[in-house]
């Protein structure tokens, strides 16, 4: 039991260190999940519950900042969004393509497509901010004076995932940090940047599939 209380001591201490760079964005849901009857992947890590909280964490963010009402004023369209490839630094990589389905799905089912429209990317929000200039700039995609050959994107959108994972041996406790962000993709500027942090605590004879 000491030992319990003393890993989930150090896990908050260092995540809330690890997340004080993150802004006002981020917020806290912890769950403990070691009375379940409940056996499979959502007993513990980023899966089920955890990409539906953190879904609508960012599909609330983006009506917030009314984006696509700024946009549609001064481009007279839709904005597009592309979501890039989670970065995933946590032990469950499997769940990175589920993540980024769930996600698109998600927002195509909250926006019309006079609010927004979406696309999905697969590499390094870096290089593929790089690359969809230089494809608009080629007449490869589109920008924002005219319609070409392929849609460009107007922003990417894209989350990363960070862990801290501690075990006494009997359980395991998993705090997961999401922080997400909204790329420009012409200007590079940072629309918005935002985390949420969710903690879960298992079993360690747990099977991750």
């Amino acid at each position: 039991m000491k030992m319990r209380i003393l890993l989930s001591f150090l896990s908050l201490l260092v995540f809330a260190s690890f997340a004080s760079g993150v802004g006002t964005g981020c917020r806290d849901s912890t769950r403990v999940d070691i009375d379940d009857d409940e056996v499979g992947p959502e007993s513990s890590g980023p899966y089920a519950r955890d990409l539906v909280e953190v879904t609508d964490v960012i599909v609330d963010k983006l009506k917030k900042q009314k984006i696509s009402e700024n946009f549609r004023a001064k481009w007279n369209d839709a904005p597009i969004v592309a979501v890039i490839r989670a970065q995933n630094d946590t032990r469950f990589p499997e769940v990175t393509q589920i993540f980024q389905e769930d996600l698109v799905t998600a927002m195509m089912e909250r926006f019309t497509r006079e609010q927004y429209r979406f696309s999905q990317r697969d590499s390094d929000v870096q290089a593929a901010v790089g690359a969809e200039k230089e494809a608009k700039e080629s007449g490869e995609r589109t920008d924002r004076t005219g319609r070409r050959t392929k849609l460009g994107a107007d922003y990417f959108l894209k989350a990363k995932f960070s862990t801290l994972s501690m075990t006494d041996g009997e359980y395991e406790d998993d705090t997961i940090l999401y922080t997400y962000e909204l790329i420009d993709t012409e200007t590079d500027e940072l629309i918005f940047k935002g985390g949420h942090k969710i903690r879960r605590v298992s079993e360690k004879s747990a099977v991750y599939r």
